[in-house]
């Protein structure tokens, strides 16, 4: 997973290099002259105000990128919400704004995590829906990422229940079927066992 370009911005010429996840092959590239903006009714309005400023500015836009991979050429579709930033001008001493933008939506939704070939298919289907609920609703991502680490662990065989000095059988929790795990496999556990905290966390946001 790169990070980086899943918390960086657009400008009206170009956007981050997000993976086509039709081949796994390409890039997303903005489609020139695509992207367009307006501002919201709300900031609109508050040009009246005598103490307006150009921080106040919110846009809404929509934009249309497209895989570079010659064999691909899927479009995607982009929207989501806008800001303005500061810059200077030194030898001028001006200050001049510019848009920048920040998705919202995504269709189809480029797979944020790296999905290896061999990935099992509920593990796959969990991780996309994550995706696609990235910059919708963070703590519902995350608890796709939650119920992938479930599927992960059942599709590995690790036991979903134990017998207790009754006889009787218990649920398991997924720590402790990650620590079941973690046992034959301790550098991959670890690894796993952080993404159930993180899975955790998002799911029990305010």
């Amino acid at each position: 997973m790169k990070r980086n370009i899943w918390t960086r911005s657009l400008t009206e010429h170009s956007a981050p290099s997000w993976p086509c996840s039709e081949y796994g092959k390409g890039t997303l590239a903005l489609i020139p002259k695509s992207l367009l903006y307006k501002e919201t009714i709300r900031c609109q309005c508050a040009h009246h105000d005598p103490a307006w400023d150009p921080d106040w500015i919110d846009y809404t836009f929509s934009a249309w990128l497209k895989c570079n991979h010659a064999g691909c050429s899927q479009e995607f579709s982009l929207s989501g919400v806008g800001e303005v930033e500061a810059w200077y001008d030194n030898e001028e001493g001006g200050t001049g704004w510019s848009p920048y933008f920040s998705p919202r939506w995504f269709s189809p939704m480029p797979d944020i995590f790296e999905l290896p070939a061999r990935c099992p298919d509920e593990v796959t289907k969990q991780l996309r829906a994550s995706s696609r609920l990235l910059w919708a609703d963070h703590a519902a991502a995350a608890g796709k990422v939650r119920i992938a680490l479930e599927c992960l662990m059942d599709h590995l065989g690790v036991p979903k229940r134990k017998k207790d000095k009754n006889g009787k059988f218990d649920d398991l929790s997924l720590h402790h079927r990650v620590e079941i795990f973690q046992k034959g496999s301790p550098i991959i556990g670890s690894q796993l066992m952080a993404h159930k905290w993180l899975g955790n966390t998002g799911s029990h946001e305010a």
